[in-house]
């Protein structure tokens, strides 16, 4: 969500710096249109390590 400082729009952005994917079997529930919950095997999951990227405000000393 953006943040205005000073009056000026500021935007998120986020850098990704690191992206794999980590075997493992595991299982994962799903839930259908009815509600009903659905058990399914993995082979496998996502990572991603992302650093926050903020702008606004630079000439505030304090951070």
């Amino acid at each position: 969500m953006p943040h205005r400082m000073c009056g000026v729009d500021t935007k998120e952005t986020y850098l990704e710096i690191l992206y794999f994917k980590q075997f493992y079997k595991h299982f994962v529930f799903t839930e259908d249109e009815e509600g009903n919950r659905n058990k399914r095997m993995e082979k496998y999951f996502e990572v991603s390590a992302v650093v926050d990227v903020g702008c606004g405000e630079t000439k505030n000393s304090y951070f």
